[in-house]
C-alpha cells in the first residue's frame, strides 16, 4: 500500500493501489498520491504510464462519487505535471469520461470535472478541447451534461475570450437547447446566449434569428441583450460576430 511517507520514490509505488478494485484501497491511495503529485520535486517515473492513467480513468467511471472525484483530481494534477506530449495520448479518452461526469448528481464531482476540462484547455488550447466536447455534449440525453457544458462554455469565454473558440459551431446547439424538454437546460441556454452576446457582439441577434427559436423566446433574448447594453456590461465591440469567431 502506498502511503504519504518518503518511501514513495516514483509513480510505480502507487501503481498496484491505483489498479486495485477495492474502494478502501483507492481512497487510502489518493491521500498519499495527492501529496506526492503536489510536490513538484517528486519523480513521475512510471514503467506503465498508460496503465496508471487507465487505472485512474476507471476510478472516474466507477459508481463511488468520492473515488470518481479523486480520479478527476489526480488526473488534473498529472496533467499539470506531465509534459503535454506525454498526456496527449490519453486526451480523447480523458475528455470523454470527464464530460460524462459533468452529469454527476454530486456538485463536487461536477466541479472537479469542469476544473479538469479547463486545465486541459489551458494546456492544449480551448478549441481543441471543445472539438472533443461538442459531439458528447450535443448527443447527450442527460440534462446535467447539457446544463454543465453550457456553464463550462461561459467559463471558457471568461478565461480565454471568444476569439479562442469557434462559437459558430456551438451557437446552433445552444439555440436548440432553448426549446429543450428540461426547464433548467432551457434557462441555461438563455443565459449562455446572453453571455455569448456580451463577448461576441451585436450581430449575435442576426445569428440566432436564423435558428429555429420560438418567437416568444427570441423576443426574450433580444430584451436581455438590450439590458446588457443598457447596463454597460458588454465586453465585445459591436463589429464582432459568431461567424467570425475562430
Amino acid at each position: 500500500m502506498a502511503d504519504s511517507s518518503n518511501e514513495n520514490k516514483n509513480l510505480d509505488d502507487f501503481y498496484q493501489s491505483v489498479l486495485s478494485k477495492e474502494p478502501s484501497v483507492r481512497l487510502e491511495c489518493f491521500s498519499a498520491l495527492e501529496n506526492y503529485l503536489s510536490d513538484d520535486d517528486t519523480s513521475l517515473k512510471c514503467d506503465d504510464l498508460p496503465g496508471f492513467i487507465d487505472g485512474l480513468i476507471k476510478w472516474i467511471e466507477g459508481s463511488n462519487f468520492r473515488i470518481a472525484h479523486n480520479g478527476l483530481r489526480a488526473l488534473e494534477m498529472l496533467n499539470d505535471r506531465l509534459d503535454s506530449n506525454e498526456f496527449e495520448h490519453f486526451l480523447e479518452l480523458v475528455v470523454s469520461v470527464t464530460v460524462d461526469r459533468l452529469g454527476d448528481a454530486k456538485d463536487q464531482v461536477r466541479e472537479a470535472a469542469s476544473n479538469l476540462l479547463m486545465k486541459l484547455m489551458t494546456k492544449y488550447n480551448p478549441q481543441r478541447i471543445w472539438d472533443l466536447i461538442q459531439p458528447l455534449f450535443s448527443d447527450s440525453k442527460q440534462f446535467r451534461i447539457k446544463e454543465e457544458s453550457q456553464r463550462l462554455l461561459i467559463r471558457s469565454l471568461d478565461e480565454f475570450s471568444s476569439s479562442s473558440i469557434q462559437l459558430n459551431k456551438l451557437v446552433p446547439l445552444i439555440c436548440k437547447l432553448v426549446s429543450d424538454s428540461n426547464g433548467t437546460v432551457r434557462q441555461q441556454a438563455i443565459d449562455t446566449l446572453v453571455e455569448i452576446y456580451r463577448h461576441v457582439g451585436e450581430k449575435v441577434r442576426g445569428d440566432i434569428a436564423k435558428r429555429d427559436i420560438p418567437e416568444a423566446k427570441l423576443k426574450q433574448l433580444y430584451e436581455k441583450f438590450d439590458d446588457v447594453v443598457a447596463s454597460g456590461r458588454m465586453i465585445a465591440k459591436g463589429s464582432d460576430s459568431t461567424d467570425d469567431s475562430k
